[in-house]
């Protein structure tokens, strides 16, 4: 398994506007994490052609030196759109497809909606139509769950009408409960209860920005999209334009894994959404280090992978990233963050946030899910 290479110096964008991350990110067996540390791939904000071997204490390969020449890296993210998109699975990872190939897809996006990361909803949005139009023309599967969360299980409309519910049991009818982002309460007149999957940690989002959110025109009254959702780009744009309102102690490895246990089976959110069958590719997109999820980037990637039944070969990890609250590090991928995306070798890819434009990383990403998809290994 091949280790991840971690966005280097120079992240933010550049003089031109472009980013800087464009030569820093991806998964093969190319490159290790960091200059100076080989062990568990920790303090990792660098790249280096230097490290070799694997990691005794926690299993991460840190990869060797060995694309020194013309070889085109796998997820090695260009933000020229005049590149054409190599087919990674015969030109980067070198041998025919192994596997029995994938007819199926889940898509989960896992994004941030704590303040800071209200440019980075719309560029994701701005970035999807492209991205599913590759996927659905150049990778074999053609059958999709697409799906949204969140990373808190109350986001500031919930915490509002609690708060203005309770005081309005006490309160005048027609007395104001002032309320911040949305518009005042009137007691009496109070808008419904938000649903309890609204206010689930790991639940599939049907519902947009707002106070109350604006509900989203999902087919079936689900909570994921398929392939044959009504105007799939206009109903995702819906979705992940969840508002800037979430809590600041995220917890998007939680709320992954909750995600894809608890919540999609029976009983739960939206059951039904993970398959067995399919190849699951979980985009992962925060601005801030993650300090809020119990466990370590290990446990979380043995818990995904027992979800999938033990078989790497049904996952793809990408993960859009940086560290707002350090100085300096904000367009540098964070360690915790470089450590898992490690864990799942050339299936990985991790880039910055700060990119003004997500679609190269997307366009790369989609080399790596046909290369996952040709070497799917279906269960049984």
């Amino acid at each position: 398994m091949a280790g991840a290479i971690a966005c280097g110096v120079g992240c933010g964008p550049a003089e031109d506007g472009t980013s800087g991350a464009s030569q820093a990110t991806g998964v093969t067996g190319a490159t290790g994490v960091t200059g100076a540390n080989t062990q568990g791939n920790t303090g990792a904000t660098g790249v280096t052609g230097e490290s070799t071997g694997t990691d005794s204490d926690s299993g991460v390969p840190t990869g060797t030196s060995g694309n020194s020449g013309d070889e085109p890296t796998a997820g090695a993210t260009s933000n020229d759109s005049s590149t054409p998109k190599l087919d990674l699975a015969m030109a980067d990872f070198g041998a025919p497809p192994t596997g029995d190939g994938c007819t199926k897809v889940d898509f989960l996006f896992v994004l941030d909606n704590s303040i800071s990361m209200g440019d980075e909803q719309q560029n994701l949005a701005n970035s999807f139509p492209g991205f599913i139009s590759t996927i659905q023309s150049q990778v074999q599967a053609q059958d999709y769950h697409i799906m949204v969360i969140d990373t808190d299980d109350q986001d500031k409309w919930g915490e509002k009408w609690d708060k203005c519910h309770n005081k309005c049991m006490t309160d005048d009818p027609g007395d104001n409960c002032l309320t911040v982002y949305f518009p005042d309460i009137i007691c009496g007149m109070e808008p419904p209860a938000p649903e309890a999957c609204d206010q689930t940690l790991g639940a599939g989002r049907n519902k947009g920005a707002g106070g109350p959110p604006v509900a989203c025109p999902i087919d079936g009254g689900e909570r994921y999209m398929t392939q044959d959702q009504g105007d799939l780009p206009g109903t995702f744009d819906c979705v992940a334009d969840m508002g800037a309102t979430g809590n600041s102690n995220e917890r998007p490895a939680e709320a992954l894994l909750t995600a894809l246990g608890p919540q999609t089976q029976a009983g739960g959110c939206h059951p039904g959404f993970l398959r067995d069958d399919a190849v699951l590719v979980v985009t992962m997109i925060s601005d801030e280090q993650e300090n809020g999820s119990p466990g370590t980037p290990q446990s979380w990637y043995n818990d995904l992978l027992a979800l999938k039944g033990g078989n790497e070969t049904a996952i793809v990890m990408l993960s859009l990233n940086g560290d707002a609250e350090t100085a300096g590090q904000e367009c540098i991928p964070t360690a915790k963050m470089t450590e898992f995306v490690g864990y799942f070798g050339e299936r990985g890819i991790i880039d910055s946030i700060c990119a003004p434009d997500y679609s190269p990383f997307f366009q790369e990403a989609v080399g790596v899910i046909d290369y996952a998809c040709d070497e799917f290994v279906p269960p049984g």
